[in-house]
């Protein structure tokens, strides 16, 4: 209740300066919590060349859309962006080369069909911190405003579950694929953004099963 009043007083207080329409038209829609099987979620990930917004940079982004309760794949995007640096030696871990992201979009093109795919819609990530980090860093420098919106994190979900259960939680206990293990999903090739975001997809699905 308390998250949900705080969200609502940063949305008016950001509203007023958002730049782009559809912006401000998301943080103008009201918030309302609905049963899980009524609730459209969009699932994100992004890969980038660091691990801190103010140091790096997004070098690809990715969504699925959950609805009733099944992914629609059809609603996927998948975008690669062009950078300003070079990917350096973020490249070891999401494979993603200079010669690679040549071809990339602008930011502003992926972030623009992320806005109108999100409407009356609660975000999903694992490790929201980080991702909503690099986002809205960039869409308060493109827009005036961060993306507010309501978020699920299915990492702080099983942290919670697992301190429930009186389980020490060990280091990598809390990475996507083995949150999947324990929710019986097979393993799966991580570290592209749209694998990423089928398989937070998945993970968030057996969670609600």
């Amino acid at each position: 209740m308390a998250a949900g009043l705080n969200l609502a007083l940063q949305r008016l207080w950001w509203r007023r300066k958002a730049r782009h329409p559809v912006l401000q038209a998301l943080l103008n829609q009201p918030l309302h919590a609905h049963p899980f099987h009524e609730t459209r979620y969009v699932v994100i990930d992004l890969e980038t060349t660091a691990l801190e917004p103010s140091q790096g940079e997004i070098a690809s982004i990715a969504w699925v859309v959950i609805e009733r309760g099944a992914i629609h794949l059809n609603q996927a995007r998948y975008f690669h962006l062009s950078l300003e640096n070079e990917v350096g030696q973020s490249a070891v871990f999401h494979q993603l080369t200079d010669s690679d992201l040549e071809q990339g979009v602008n930011i502003k093109v992926a972030l623009e069909a992320l806005l109108n795919s999100i409407a009356n819609s609660v975000l999903v990530f694992h490790n929201a911190q980080l991702d909503m980090g690099f986002i809205n860093r960039a869409t308060s420098t493109l827009w005036g405003a961060p993306l507010l919106m309501p978020l699920v994190d299915t990492l702080q979900v099983e942290r919670k579950r697992l301190l429930q259960r009186t389980e020490a939680i060990q280091a990598g206990d809390l990475r996507l694929f083995q949150c999947r293990q324990r929710y019986a999903l097979p393993d799966v090739s991580l570290h592209d953004a749209l694998g990423d975001a089928l398989a937070t997809a998945e993970l968030w699905l057996a969670m609600n099963s």
